[in-house]
């Protein structure tokens, strides 16, 4: 089986993996604030049924914190199975981002174990202190696997490494590399496609890895990135509205199938934080991302606009460059730039930089055409990458009118809620409720996971953006479909059975809010 073979079956199953393993990392991110707002309720006014709902609440969040956990370790693991000269990666840019990782996920377990204990034992304002520091370390740790992807997209602290070859690509940022030993890393990859198909096993060579030498000065670079930066806002808060809306939606739920006011509560108490993330995730979020996308990835932006040729937008100018009259730079123009490489190979470019050196089979290779072959491979994923970026837009809106919706029905705005009331009152108070709480949940899955899609799409075929590509990471061993079939098996079936198992914990609330807790001090 070729390397191109064996990232067809695995790319699917890695996404996959990474889908499953978002949903519980977003419950992971929301239910602290759904926690949170309902203890500070219970702690201010007295009402049982928010704590009751708050420790209902927290045994769905202890559950579904362990499956996160295990379909985390099954991702890292099958990341380094399925794609090992992905260990390049992990043990220069990443290791430092991935090393504090570890640190705020033994923080996240510490302070959720110790917010379990006690809750309903200790005073209201010791558990909100917990769950609020638990919450800072779980987007503490979201950020920093962030910053890594981040780095796939945009491998900040490479300097001119990518434009070299690539000279549409910007520069990005301080040189923190060896360009040398850089050079060497492509050309020793490229001679492992042309010699055996499988230039993993290059990588992993230790020979190879001493004759490179270091290829990294700062270690923490990833996390000084811009790109970084905006990612990791926006992807934070995206996981946080998901796991919100879910919870949200479940009370929705529930309020509509017994019209308990309990629920309704609920429902009063989350939406105001909703509402401020899901307003400020497109205006405010969103609008950092595009400028990042549009300054640091322009293939990627032109896919998303489906730029074939330059596009002269003067709204998309001005919200992604500040100049209206700016164009949205096309695989037209990218093309145009790469012929001025015409005639120069691999083996003179590495010369210019590492003098005497010997690069093998990939010297003879037109610098140009190995640009031109990398470009159509990217331009061939447009029609999703623009379909997938827009269909996300749309989304966004149903999200952004579905909660504007909900706060004018359960709160009283002067004229805006009488009105709309009477508009909707022929249909019923819980169901409209409850629509417009499962549409927040819909809109906000369908726009993250199209937006994770368009952000990873979109980067191939670069694993590391202009350097790396995943037939230069993946496995050289043959992959067996049994094995695979059983893996993605056991897989879903853990998933939805840990589902299931939320389900149980959520609609049986009196096994674990039977007591109230303490409010003395309030």
């Amino acid at each position: 089986m070729a390397a191109s073979e064996s990232v067809a079956v695995l790319m699917p199953i890695s996404a996959l993996g990474i889908y499953i393993h978002a949903f519980f990392l977003s419950l992971s991110l929301g239910l602290p604030l759904v926690i949170g707002a309902l203890l500070y309720k219970w702690w201010r006014s007295g009402d049982e049924d928010c704590f009751r709902l708050a420790k209902m609440t927290t045994a769905v969040l202890a559950l579904n914190f362990t499956l996160g956990a295990i379909t985390g370790t099954l991702v890292e693991f099958g990341l380094v199975q399925g794609w090992p000269g992905s260990i390049f990666v992990i043990a220069t840019f990443g290791l430092v981002p991935l090393s504090l990782e570890l640190v705020a996920f033994a923080a996240e377990i510490v302070f959720l174990l110790w917010f379990v204990i006690s809750l309903g034992k200790v005073k209201p304002k010791y558990s909100l202190a917990l769950i609020c520091i638990y919450f800072v370390f779980a987007a503490i740790s979201g950020v920093l696997i962030t910053a890594v992807n981040s780095w796939l997209n945009v491998p900040w602290g490479t300097g001119g490494v990518a434009s070299s070859i690539y000279p549409f690509l910007p520069e990005y940022g301080p040189t923190v590399v060896d360009p040398q030993a850089f050079f060497k890393v492509k050309l020793a990859l490229i001679n492992g496609i042309l010699a055996q198909g499988y230039p993993a096993q290059i990588i992993q060579d230790p020979n190879v890895a001493r004759s490179i030498g270091l290829t990294l000065t700062d270690p923490s670079v990833a996390l000084s990135s811009p790109y970084a930066l905006a990612s990791a806002i926006h992807n934070v808060t995206a996981g946080t509205i998901v796991g919100v809306t879910i919870a949200l939606a479940s009370f929705g739920y529930k309020f509509c199938r017994t019209g308990s006011q309990k629920y309704y509560k609920a429902i009063r108490v989350i939406l105001p934080l909703l509402l401020i993330m899901v307003v400020l995730q497109p205006t405010l979020f969103g609008d950092m991302m595009g400028k990042a996308v549009a300054t640091y990835d322009p293939t990627k932006f032109a896919l998303m606009e489906g730029a074939k040729n330059d596009v002269v937008n003067p709204i998309l100018g001005f919200l992604s460059y500040g100049d209206p009259n700016h164009p949205i730079l096309g695989f037209a123009t990218f093309r145009n730039l790469t012929e001025s490489l015409r005639g120069t190979t691999l083996g003179q470019l590495a010369w210019t930089v590492v003098p005497g050196y010997d690069p093998g089979a990939a010297g003879s290779l037109d610098l140009a055409a190995v640009s031109l072959t990398d470009l159509t491979r990217a331009e061939s994923n447009m029609s999703f990458v623009n379909l997938a970026y827009y269909i996300k837009i749309v989304w966004g809106v149903v999200d952004l009118v579905s909660v504007l919706m909900l706060t004018v029905l359960v709160f009283n705005l002067p004229l805006l809620s009488r009105s709309i009331r009477r508009r909707l009152e022929p249909f019923g108070k819980r169901r409209v409720v409850m629509l417009f709480c499962v549409m927040l949940a819909i809109a906000s899955i369908s726009a993250s996971s199209l937006g994770w899609a368009v952000r990873e799409v979109g980067r191939k075929p670069w694993t590391v953006y202009g350097l790396i590509h995943p037939e230069d990471v993946v496995t050289p061993v043959p992959l067996d479909a049994t094995v695979m079939v059983a893996f993605v098996g056991v897989f879903v079936t853990m998933a939805i059975a840990g589902v299931y198992g939320m389900y149980v914990l959520a609609v049986r609330p009196s096994r674990f809010g039977r007591s109230s807790g303490k409010r003395e001090g309030s």
